[in-house]
């Protein structure tokens, strides 16, 4: 289990309650949470609550760089990774050893959870946020938010790019179906990440993600990832949204104006993004 970390301690202590309440003996995974901001010590009491986790360094700044680090560190035969954030079901690890015996890599299912369900910012998220069904079966690829792997295929494949801030799950999976291992969706292993309850977290996503696939194109000579954001038709048609704009609209939901208002000018503000980036500028972390 390697779980990235990058200073938010509350959020960890849930993602680590969820590991320490799973179905599988404790003694049969460890966890590495890798910190990814040393200059904020984390600390764990040894031998205490959790006594199957251990905690790594990387200084190099990127949640793909501290995973990599995790799987220098593993010594199992199975990598599963999740996010500080995300909370395991408490069968997480079950479903997905079991179904990985047969297939894998594989995406589980992430369940977007609001807090405040009359939160347009909480609306949006869970609208337009993480939807791993459609990451794997109509782009490929799935979040490393929840995702199992052999060592034997991840050795094969080679470590994440460290050098993207964001969309290197997309890049990997890129690469291990080139490679005659792509990945499938497990609807049974699920993680529940909360949705973005501030604006600013949403843009910032979307900038950082704007950025990490600009990277792919300029440096890897991959197409543009599902899902980018490339003119300003885009911003005021945002194609990707588009279908769940009008479910909502047939629905009755009366919130499908002000979401497709909001996703036009998140789009607006990805591609104002892009050209930030063509002109030199750096990628968000």
């Amino acid at each position: 289990m390697i779980v990235p970390y990058c200073g938010e301690r509350a959020a960890l202590e849930r993602c680590l309650q969820a590991l320490r309440q799973q179905t599988l003996q404790t003694e049969s995974f460890e966890v590495i949470v890798v910190n990814n901001r040393p200059e904020r010590p984390l600390a764990l009491a040894p031998g205490g609550q959790y006594p199957n986790v251990s905690v790594a360094e990387e200084r190099r700044p990127g949640s793909y760089a501290a995973r990599n680090r995790g799987v220098l560190l593993a010594r199992g035969r199975w990598l599963a990774f999740t996010d500080a954030d995300c909370v395991p079901d408490k069968s997480w690890l079950e479903a997905c050893l079991h179904h990985a015996a047969s297939r894998e890599p594989l995406g589980g299912h992430i369940q977007l959870e609001m807090r405040d369900p009359d939160s347009l910012a909480e609306q949006y998220d869970a609208a337009f946020g993480l939807n791993q069904k459609s990451y794997v079966e109509k782009s490929g690829f799935a979040a490393t938010a929840n995702l199992i792997v052999s060592r034997s295929t991840f050795d094969k494949v080679g470590p994440f790019s460290a050098r993207l801030r964001s969309a290197g799950d997309w890049e990997w999976c890129v690469r291990a179906s080139r490679s005659g291992h792509p990945v499938e969706y497990c609807p049974e292993a699920v993680v529940c990440h909360p949705t973005r309850t501030q604006w600013r977290e949403i843009i910032h996503k979307a900038l950082r993600v704007q950025g990490g696939m600009l990277t792919l194109q300029r440096e890897f000579r991959l197409g543009l990832a599902p899902g980018a954001c490339r003119t300003l038709v885009d911003a005021l048609y945002p194609r990707r949204y588009v279908a769940k704009i009008n479910a909502l609209r047939e629905s009755g939901d009366r919130s499908w104006w002000r979401l497709y208002l909001m996703a036009c000018l998140v789009n607006s503000l990805a591609v104002a993004e892009t050209w930030r980036l063509r002109l030199g500028g750096t990628p968000l972390r």
